[in-house]
């Protein structure tokens, strides 16, 4: 969408001061004759944009341009301050930064608008610990995060899933991931991308050397092909079960000593559809049977049937 675009425009001029046209123009993957008429279009609307001739020129805005804050929507701003609620900050150590930005921005705000995020952050609250525990301990995370953001290559100590070998991996970085409430990194090692769970490092230090980051990687789409890959390759069983909502952490966190990867989880009205590779079916009837009929069981048909015979089981045991 066009206002979409003219955003991204502002926002890319903001961040690199000036730009030229056939560079705005490669950024936003449009020509440069729509790069003009855009740079026309902000400044009839009121934004400063001016242009510099000559070899070095290009567009810019106004150093002491600012965005005007009140032209955020209700639902805008909403979606802003109830993100600094988000414990994925908090495990960063970004939380008391973000409160501060926004406690910042928010003096700016209409009045209509203070009250709405007032009232969101009264009646609206996330905690990734559900009822009983809190998340899962990440001791290395914070040195995770330090090798990603400055570009240095990381060592640490790491124990896979049970079926293979501990051992120490050194690797390049490429980012962090948060995949259905659990920490992994995106690094190569030995050239190959790999994903690693970050509660399964023991000890973790940022070495000397540059991380060899390629300067085109697209996080995103390295992930979604590393997840389709699994998907393919993984030796694990993949089971789908249906769990209220409410119930979700909990199942998840009793869920995770059995898994072989990632899970996906779907919403389904009040409740989430998970699917996920887990290592095996002996240790996953159990965990669920647990669960008695709170959970629902979806596929494999072989793991109905086991749940079947440990319920048959039972029953002749205790009549």
């Amino acid at each position: 969408m066009r206002a979409d675009r003219l955003l991204t425009l502002v926002a890319l001029l903001r961040r690199h001061g000036k730009l030229s046209a056939g560079e705005l123009a490669r950024r936003l993957e449009v020509d440069r004759r729509t790069v003009l008429r855009d740079v026309e279009a902000l400044s009839t609307a009121g934004f400063p944009v001016y242009a510099e001739r000559g070899r070095n020129g290009g567009f810019a805005l106004l150093p002491e341009f600012r965005p005007d804050v009140g032209g955020l929507t209700a639902d805008e701003t909403r979606a802003l301050f109830l993100a600094g609620g988000q414990p994925v900050l908090d495990r960063l150590g970004l939380a008391e930064p973000l409160a501060s930005a926004l406690t910042k921005l928010s003096m700016d705000l209409p009045e209509n608008q203070r009250s709405a995020v007032e009232r969101a952050g009264s009646r609206i609250l996330v905690d990734a610990g559900g009822w009983t525990t809190g998340p899962e301990p990440l001791p290395c995370l914070e040195i995770v995060h330090q090798a990603v953001f400055t570009d240095r290559r990381l060592r640490f100590d790491y124990l896979p899933r049970p079926g293979r070998r501990p051992g120490a991996r050194t690797v390049d970085p490429y980012g962090l991931l948060q995949a259905a409430g659990t920490w992994y990194l995106i690094a190569a090692h030995r050239g190959r991308p790999r994903t690693y769970r970050i509660s399964r490092m023991t000890a973790a230090t940022v070495l000397s050397q540059p991380s060899r980051r390629p300067d085109d990687l697209d996080l995103a789409a390295l992930w979604e092909r590393l997840r389709s890959e699994y998907a393919e390759a993984s030796p694990g069983i993949v089971i789908k079960i249906r769990v209220p909502a409410r119930f979700l952490d909990l199942v998840r966190r009793n869920l995770a000593v059995q898994l072989a990867g990632p899970p996906v989880i779907t919403p389904e009205g009040d409740s989430v559809i998970i699917e996920a590779p887990v290592t095996g079916l002996r240790g996953t009837t159990g965990m669920l049977a647990g669960f008695g009929s709170m959970i629902e069981v979806l596929q494999p048909p072989e793991l109905i049937d086991s749940l079947l015979d440990v319920a048959d089981q039972l029953k002749e045991m205790y009549g």
